[in-house]
């Protein structure tokens, strides 16, 4: 569902520096914000269109680039929810998405406490916010049965940062869930429960 508008956003989204941008949000908190690379977002796509999920998650939205990739991968029906850290950000990617005419929700906040929120599971989740929260994040998806047997996951930065993704990777052997690492620029893990 790549149309000639989502086509633009995303050739201009690739622009953007990919060493990343720091900041502040409203409440005072820090964060980072990092672009994907430019191998991984035709992998997300590829890898949405082998899944074809109609629910799917992303923990982590920045500028839109990476959501952008995956609603292009999705069946039509599908639904696309993103959760971005920093409000004014989150606010210019939901406007974003509704320009391009792409069914993707933008929530704004803390990940863990929208998740604590969501209610509909999902078929896939793409996390690529702070490194050090996807292991609570994914035990929160699983206690709120957000996902489970047959949901993929991916996972951005998972060589680059290893050390801060150490938790989220050990799970992965310690309950025996075969996983692969794509070695991209950053390191993609791919999944499936």
């Amino acid at each position: 569902m790549r149309t000639p508008k989502i086509e633009s956003a995303i050739a201009e989204l690739e622009t953007y520096a990919k060493h990343g941008e720091s900041y502040t949000n409203m409440d005072g908190r820090y964060g980072w914000r990092n672009p994907i690379r430019a191998d991984t977002g035709g992998l997300l796509q590829a890898l949405t269109v082998a899944t074809a999920p109609k629910r799917a998650l992303e923990i982590g939205t920045a500028h839109g680039l990476s959501a952008l990739y995956l609603v292009s991968g999705m069946p039509e029906g599908a639904h696309l929810d993103t959760i971005e850290f920093h409000e004014e950000v989150g606010r210019n990617a939901q406007a974003l998405m509704d320009d391009c005419a792409v069914p993707v929700k933008v929530f704004i906040g803390e990940a863990r406490a929208v998740i604590d929120g969501l209610t509909e599971p999902y078929d896939l989740v793409f996390f690529d916010a702070q490194k050090n929260q996807y292991h609570p994040q994914l035990m929160d998806l699983l206690e709120r049965k957000l996902i489970g047997p047959g949901s993929v996951l991916l996972a951005d930065n998972v060589i680059d940062r290893e050390e801060e993704c150490r938790a989220f990777l050990d799970w992965f052997v310690a309950n025996g869930v075969e996983h692969h690492i794509v070695p991209t620029e950053c390191g993609l893990l791919v999944a499936r429960l």
